[in-house]
C-alpha cells in the first residue's frame, strides 16, 4: 500500500483524483476514521476543503493566514497531537478548539512546500480505539511530506494549463472578432434592402395567405438583424462608461429583472457575501448585461430539476498588486451541468447547446468582463450544476 501510495503521487496530475487517492489510501493504511485535507485556495488566499469531500464538521468551514492554527504548523513545521499536546491547545482560537473537540480530531499534518504551508490534514481516531503511535504519526508525517510536493505541482500543472488556455482562447476569440465584423458588415447592408422591399410589397396586400407569408418574412428578417446585431456587440463592443458601481446591488437589480421567472419557477436564490465592500469601478450598463445573461442560463439549466437552487456568492480575491486586488463573483446553479466536451467551447461565438438562442450571450459577457481587465470561468459537473466564476479588478 505505501509503494502504491508513493506511485499514485508521481502518476496523478488532477489534484481532485490525488486527493481522493491519497485519502482513501491513508484511511486504508491506518484505520483512522475521518480525514479532512484543506488547501490554500490561490484566487482567494484561504485554505478550503479541497476535493468533494463530504463532512458535516469541516464543509463549510475556511481559515485565513492571520488564524492561530496556520500559524502554528507555519512556525513549527511539524504535526500536532490532541491527545499528547494539550498544552498548545490553548494557544489557538476558541473556534479552533470547538471545532477539533467536536469534531474529535487526533492528528493535524501541515502540508508544506517551496518554504510555503499550501494545506494541512485533519485526522481523526482509529476505528478499532487504539491510539496512534508516535512512530505511525512520523511515518504519517514522512508520507504528508511526499504528498506536499505532488499536490504543489499538480497546482503548478493546473494553472500552467488554465493559462495556455486562456492565450489560445483569446486569440480564437480575436480572430473570431475579426470575422464576425467583416460578416455583419456585409450582410447588414443587403438586409436593410430585403426589409423595405418586404414592407413595400406588404402594403396593401389583401390575400390573407400572402399577408401571412409577408408577416413570416419579415420575422425572419428581425431574427437576422438580431443576429447581425449581436455580432457586432461581440465584434465591437461599445466603449466603457465607468463609474463605482456596487456589485450586490446591480446583482439584486438583475434578479428583479428575473423575479417573475424564478418564482414561477420556484428557485431558491441565496447571496452569500464574505466581504465588507462589493464595490468596482466598472460600466454598469454592461455588467448587468452580464449578470443577466449568466442568471438566465442557470434558471434554464434547472428547468428539469427537482431541487432548484441559485446561489450567488461574492467573496475578496487575492492581492493583483498593492493597489488592487480581484472581487469574485459566483453564481452557482443545481441544474444539468454541462458536459466536459461543451466547456472549453461555450464562449465561442454561435456555439449553443439550446434549441433556441443565438449563442453569442457568453461570448458578449467574455468580452465585456475582459475588457474590464477582469477573467471569466464556469465549471460544471454533468448533472450537479455549474458555476459561473467571474473575476473584476477592485481597489483595496
Amino acid at each position: 500500500m505505501l509503494a502504491e501510495f508513493n506511485r499514485s503521487l508521481i502518476l496523478i496530475a488532477d489534484r481532485d483524483l490525488l486527493m481522493a487517492n491519497i485519502a482513501s489510501k491513508i484511511l486504508q493504511i491506518f484505520g483512522v476514521d475521518r480525514i479532512a485535507v484543506f488547501l490554500l485556495n490561490a484566487e482567494t488566499d484561504k485554505y478550503v476543503l479541497a476535493g468533494k469531500q463530504e463532512s458535516e464538521h469541516f464543509c463549510r468551514l475556511h481559515f485565513t493566514h492571520h488564524s492561530k492554527l496556520v500559524n502554528w504548523l507555519s512556525v513549527n513545521e511539524t504535526y500536532f497531537q490532541t491527545s499528547r499536546q494539550s498544552s498548545v491547545m490553548s494557544y489557538f482560537s476558541d473556534s479552533e478548539q470547538e471545532l477539533i473537540y467536536r469534531a474529535d480530531v487526533e492528528l493535524i499534518f501541515p502540508l508544506k512546500a517551496m518554504n510555503r504551508l499550501n494545506g494541512f490534514v485533519f485526522l481523526g481516531r482509529r476505528s478499532d480505539g487504539k491510539g496512534i503511535s508516535g512512530e505511525d504519526a512520523n511515518l504519517l508525517k514522512l508520507l504528508f511530506d511526499h504528498a506536499a510536493f505532488a499536490i504543489e505541482n499538480t497546482a503548478l500543472y493546473e494553472e500552467q494549463s488554465a493559462r495556455i488556455r486562456k492565450m489560445y482562447r483569446a486569440d480564437r476569440l480575436a480572430m473570431l472578432g475579426e470575422l464576425a465584423a467583416g460578416a455583419a458588415h456585409e450582410i447588414r447592408n443587403p438586409l436593410t434592402t430585403i426589409r423595405s422591399t418586404v414592407q413595400y410589397l406588404g402594403k396593401g396586400m389583401q390575400d390573407p395567405d400572402k399577408l401571412d407569408m409577408v408577416n413570416e418574412l419579415m420575422e425572419e428578417v428581425d431574427r437576422i438583424n438580431k443576429i447581425v446585431q449581436g455580432l457586432l456587440s461581440f465584434a465591437k463592443p461599445s466603449a466603457l462608461e465607468v463609474d463605482k458601481v456596487d456589485i450586490l446591488q446591480l446583482l439584486r437589480q438583475s434578479l428583479v429583472l428575473l423575479s417573475n421567472t424564478i418564482a414561477r419557477k420556484q428557485i431558491d436564490v441565496a447571496f452569500d457575501v464574505h466581504t465588507p465592500s462589493t464595490v468596482v469601478t466598472a460600466d454598469a450598463s454592461q455588467l448587468k448585461q452580464v449578470f443577466l445573461n449568466v442568471l438566465l442560463n442557470a434558471v434554464e439549466a434547472m428547468e428539469e430539476s427537482e431541487r432548484r437552487q441559485l446561489t450567488l456568492r461574492i467573496e475578496a480575491g487575492r492581492p493583483l498588486d498593492y493597489q488592487s486586488r480581484y472581487l469574485l463573483i459566483s453564481i452557482t446553479d443545481s441544474g444539468k451541468g454541462i458536459e466536459p466536451g461543451d466547456l472549453e467551447s461555450i464562449f465561442n461565438p454561435f456555439y449553443t447547446t439550446k434549441s433556441e438562442g443565438t449563442g453569442l450571450g457568453l461570448s458578449i459577457s467574455y468580452s465585456i468582463v475582459s475588457r474590464h481587465g477582469g477573467e471569466m470561468e464556469i465549471s460544471s459537473l454533468p448533472g450537479r450544476g455549474a458555476t459561473a466564476l467571474i473575476k473584476l479588478p477592485q481597489a483595496m
